[in-house]
């Protein structure tokens, strides 16, 4: 490595470095906000809308139904910005496949984020889904935290880090496509799957 390629190559490390460090807080802010506090006022509208005998049965995220407590906040809170930060990560790896419009840049990754995620959150066995009513209700609000967490992440994290340069535009082109049919792939299967789920709960 001569003397002017040392400068390069410190300056790529910090810049990925950076990236990294911006998509772990997005995803954190997302985690938290989507995931922590809108999750809280999910499971409040879910308590709201059912029968009293639902209060006090363990959903399957493991908490009491209608029972808000200081602990238990504090612990969904935590736990939702943890995995926003793991999300976050992972967006920015991924980010560089986007392609198309604008808008369908925007627009792909929350929504094949929906689709995994919801795959598998949502169970046609899960007390979430068969004890509490409407069922589409559940599913609906259970769906809407990756998306509004993965919308989060992604507008706060395509503004913090400015350029769509990534190390997916430094490899052949077929290797970049080769990912994204994978990505499609496995999105159609998380589609199909939760089209399962939802019927069988229906």
């Amino acid at each position: 490595m001569t003397v002017q390629e040392q400068p390069s190559v410190l300056s790529s490390g910090v810049e990925w470095a950076r990236r990294l460090g911006v998509a772990a807080l997005a995803g954190g802010i997302a985690g938290l906000v989507a995931g922590g506090i809108g999750g809280r006022l999910f499971m409040l509208v879910l308590a709201r809308l059912n029968d009293p005998r639902a209060t006090g049965v363990t959903s399957d995220d493991g908490f009491i139904i209608g029972q808000f407590t200081l602990a238990g906040t504090v612990n969904l809170l935590l736990v939702c910005t943890v995995m926003g930060v793991i999300g976050g990560l992972v967006w920015v790896a991924v980010r560089g496949l986007r392609f198309g419009p604008l808008w369908w840049r925007r627009v792909s990754v929350p929504l094949g984020a929906t689709l995994v995620i919801g795959s598998m959150m949502v169970h046609s066995d899960g007390v979430d889904f068969t004890l509490l009513d409407p069922p589409l209700v559940a599913v609906a609000l259970s769906l809407s935290v990756p998306l509004l967490a993965t919308v989060l992440v992604t507008w706060l994290g395509d503004r913090w880090i400015g350029s769509d340069q990534t190390i997916w535009q430094r490899m052949p082109a077929a290797v970049a496509w080769i990912a994204r049919i994978g990505l499609a792939l496995f999105a159609g299967w998380a589609l199909a799957d939760l089209a399962v789920k939802v019927s069988q709960i229906l």
